[in-house]
């Protein structure tokens, strides 16, 4: 790829997915929120050579205004508003991402863009089952619900307004530059503390992939991904969560005793063909680089050594 578009490009994945593109000779555009180039030095996009463009994503319609480029490979849409406390379960807040997402849509039309890639979550999936569906105790179902409609009327859209349209579905990400409470990160830190990790029975399939993986699967789709596939971002080693966490533990800290089963899971148990990366290895080529093992070690030892330096 030439030059793409970037919207969320500041976040943990964002980042990862620009420093993987630049990595590959691509020009990057990254759309930030207004007065980022002002406090860009304590950003994670400090030091890279992208082209800022500030442009709020609640008024993303005005892009084609501010940029006179056109003719880019892709449009990678990671922007995505109230991903944590109470907005993640505030149906305005949802609804109107999905608004912005399929402005988002229109505007990489306008601008010649061939493609467009999203960011769906494999939560998402368990609306698809009934079990999900009548779940009264899943108090995110507000943002599953809207991921799931961005794939559903973004395609629809997306053809109506002549671009290829691609919606990834992300399993686990982790890694090295993750500062979010999300499991792995929480019980990295957790085990280092010496805190004791209570868990659910750990018996749900999971799949976990390393932030570089991840960012190369993004890219790799932008190369060669075919509209309306279903890519899903993982590593393709799907087990139990528990053997997951296992492993973690014997890494961090192999003393602790992990409370399995102390805690309810609430959640739907999701076949393993919900991991499947098959069709994200036969379009692209993908193969991941970094073992769970591996990765375990260098987000712990990058958890050390910012607990340190704080």
């Amino acid at each position: 790829m030439k030059r793409v578009i970037v919207t969320g490009g500041n976040g943990f994945v964002g980042s990862a997915v620009i420093e993987e593109l630049l990595a590959n000779h691509t020009e990057v555009y990254a759309v930030v929120r207004p007065g980022f180039s002002s406090c860009l030095e304590h950003s994670r996009l400090y030091g890279k050579k992208v082209h800022l463009v500030e442009c709020d994503i609640k008024q993303i319609r005005d892009l084609p205004d501010k940029m006179q480029e056109r003719g880019f490979d892709a449009w990678y849409q990671f922007a995505w508003d109230g991903l944590r406390g109470e907005a993640l379960t505030d149906y305005t807040t949802q609804i109107m991402n999905v608004k912005w997402v399929m402005d988002a849509i229109l505007c990489a039309s306008a601008m010649e863009c061939r493609k467009f890639i999203g960011s769906g979550s494999v939560s998402q999936y368990e609306l698809n089952t009934p079990e999900g569906r009548a779940n009264a105790l899943d108090k995110h179902k507000v943002y599953k619900t809207a991921k799931l409609c961005c794939e559903y009327m973004g395609s629809s859209v997306a053809a109506d307004n002549g671009i290829e349209f691609i919606w990834p579905i992300i399993t686990n990400i982790y890694g090295v530059g993750e500062t979010s409470p999300r499991l792995i990160n929480s019980m990295i830190r957790n085990l280092q503390a010496g805190k004791h990790q209570p868990l659910s029975d750990g018996n749900q399939m999971y799949d976990f992939i390393y932030i570089s993986d991840a960012a190369k699967a993004f890219r790799r789709i932008g190369e060669n991904g075919r509209s309306n596939r279903s890519y899903i971002i993982a590593q393709g080693k799907v087990r139990p969560l528990k053997e997951f966490l296992t492993i973690l533990r014997d890494i961090v800290s192999p003393e602790a005793t992990l409370g399995f089963g102390e805690m309810q899971f609430n959640g739907v148990y999701l076949p393993a063909s919900c991991y499947d990366i098959s069709a994200l290895v036969d379009d692209t080529g993908f193969q991941a680089e970094v073992t769970f093992e591996e990765g375990i070690r260098r987000t712990a030892q990058w958890l050390l050594d910012k607990h340190i330096e704080n």
